[in-house]
């Protein structure tokens, strides 16, 4: 399931550092300057992940955040999945408190309740693309904290890049109303007793390899009837399983682990992030007693280990 509550994994990192701002009288009373957004730089850095510079010394007082990109994607909307990538850092001594950049994005809801009110409004004037910084005070009792600065970037939830030519004989794709992959099979298509793959969108970012690990969302539909003796019946096109749902989580796939599904794993090797995916999946490499199954996936991120 999607994170849906303040105790769920990054998430209530999330919120521990943007949720609370200390009030006037909480503050610390100490003679340093008062700190400021401003006062604090993204920049590159020689990982995936970006680097902040930030004046020492400084005492925060209120939640800051400053849109930095826009981006150039689709509008955020309420309540619509997110995946994001964070990295934080501490004010005070620059010690890394939240790195996803170097390894795979996080899942959330744009809710105030699941992303905490200050970046929620900051990301209320972004698009997908988009870069958010934000600066939290520090924490009082038992909330007690570093303040800390967090860089939001607003990654796809779907695949980005050039459309393919569709493979002749394939099944056809398009797009439901909330942009999920919609299949419509051909009731006289006979399947191959082998795994049938075909890019749809090629999105040209990390390739996928032998030891990913590969975030994706994905629909499976049945190509094949329900057999006569089945207690369970269903029409090729159905749709067996997905992950487009506001509340499921994409897909986490270990290309280097055991599959119920190794025709997904074969499939994606040596595809690239962003892309989408078309395979027709035999039931030797998928569910036996489901005959041959369609799966449409979307590449939302690719990690490889050796990269970093």
């Amino acid at each position: 399931m999607r994170s849906t509550v303040l105790t769920a994994g990054a998430c209530a990192l999330v919120l521990s550092l943007t949720a609370c701002s200390a009030t006037e009288g909480e503050a610390d009373a100490s003679p340093s300057a008062s700190g400021d957004i401003s006062q604090v730089t993204v920049v590159q850095s020689e990982t995936l992940a970006p680097d902040i510079e930030f004046v020492p010394d400084q005492t925060y007082l209120d939640e800051q955040t400053e849109v930095l990109w826009e981006g150039e994607g689709d509008p955020l909307v309420e309540g619509q999945p997110l995946l994001l990538d964070i990295y934080g850092e501490s004010l005070v001594d620059g010690s890394v408190v939240m790195n996803t950049f170097d390894g795979l994005p996080e899942s959330f809801l744009m809710a105030p309740e699941i992303v905490g009110e200050g970046i929620y409004e900051a990301l209320q004037d972004v698009n997908v693309g988009g870069r958010v910084l934000a600066v939290s005070p520090p924490g009082n009792g038992a909330d007690a904290r570093e303040p800390v600065a967090l860089v939001v970037d607003v990654l796809p939830t779907s695949a980005q890049g050039e459309q393919q030519q569709p493979v002749e004989g394939m099944p056809e794709v398009s797009l439901g109303v909330d942009g999920e992959p919609v299949v419509k099979v051909d009731p006289d298509r006979e399947a191959s007793a082998d795994l049938e793959v075909a890019t749809l969108i090629n999105g040209g970012g990390t390739q996928v390899r032998s030891n990913s690990l590969v975030l994706a969302n994905y629909t499976m539909v049945h190509h094949d009837p329900s057999p006569e003796d089945s207690e369970e019946q269903w029409e090729p096109g159905d749709v067996f399983d997905s992950s487009w749902e506001n509340e499921r989580e994409p897909l986490l796939i270990e290309m280097d682990q055991v599959s119920a599904v190794p025709g997904l794993q074969q499939g994606l090797l040596d595809q690239t992030a962003r892309s989408r995916v078309l395979m027709v999946v035999p039931p030797t490499l998928g569910y036996p007693e489901r005959g041959s199954m369609i799966i449409v996936v979307d590449i939302l991120d690719v990690w490889n280990p050796e990269d970093l």
